[in-house]
């Protein structure tokens, strides 16, 4: 009989316990759920309307470093571009004019080597298909040019950048970048650039924006990959996509004159 009952005892506590389970992952399920939602309604470019790589901008306004910090910290994770240029900017109409790259950093990577390219062989036919109708007169970059005016995974990866391959490099590497420091090749431990003295000089893009006080315009759009675009592999060879059409963000920044 006391056998029984411990048993009995023993079902329900197994009972309750599958019962506590069950009430447990569905709380937070509906937490999970509520968070994303949050995090999704604060975020203000879920709700702006994309551009294709022609045409008027759907949505523009004028920005500072609240703005663009965030932006540049989502770029690796939700893997979207973000561009730079300059140009100007008629705010009653909302067009721009004269736009042309606005170069934020010079990669030390090397390009190729006598004989090989390094870069991925369709490197600069991929950015001059992406950027041309965002530049007046085109993209017209010369072939490997070092002068870097984006933060976008894919071309960092063709380019062999230290910090692609782990987010918290690319996070490390948007630190040095931002305050003008030093970033380290962590494979190597040795210094891979020194942003302190690259293009925005001292302090960085920070540095320089508070120096400068320049004015951005951001203008969300998107950029469509063509059905018989191929992609580069690392080692520089090629593979047709198997997906007809791929569609990414890109944000723009334009510093206005």
């Amino acid at each position: 009989m006391e056998n029984a009952a411990e048993a009995l005892l023993m079902g329900f506590a197994v009972l309750v316990f599958a019962l506590a389970l069950t009430i447990g992952m569905t709380v937070f399920s509906n937490v999970r759920a509520v968070s994303d939602l949050v995090l999704y309604t604060s975020d203000e470019t879920n709700y702006y309307e994309y551009q294709g790589a022609t045409g008027k901008a759907a949505q523009n306004r004028i920005v500072g470093l609240e703005t663009i910090l965030p932006t540049l910290y989502k770029y690796y994770q939700e893997n979207y571009t973000v561009c730079f240029r300059e140009g100007n900017y008629n705010e009653t109409t909302g067009e721009f004019s004269n736009t042309k790259p606005l170069t934020i950093y010079t990669t030390p990577s090397t390009y190729k080597t006598r004989t090989t390219i390094l870069w991925g062989k369709n490197y600069d036919s991929m950015m001059k298909a992406k950027y041309t109708p965002y530049f007046t007169g085109g993209y017209n970059n010369k072939e490997g040019s070092k002068d870097i005016f984006s933060f976008d995974l894919e071309e960092e990866t063709l380019r062999h950048e230290p910090w692609t391959g782990s987010l918290d490099n690319a996070k490390e590497n948007l630190r040095c970048f931002l305050w003008g420091y030093d970033y380290k090749n962590l494979a190597t431990n040795n210094i891979y650039i020194r942003y302190g003295q690259n293009k925005l000089g001292t302090g960085g893009f920070i540095g320089w924006y508070k120096r400068t006080n320049p004015k951005f315009v951001e203008t969300i759009g998107e950029y469509t990959y063509s059905s018989s675009q191929s992609n580069d592999t690392e080692d520089g060879s090629s593979i047709s996509s198997l997906v007809k059409e791929k569609k990414k963000r890109m944000v723009i920044f334009t510093k206005i004159n």
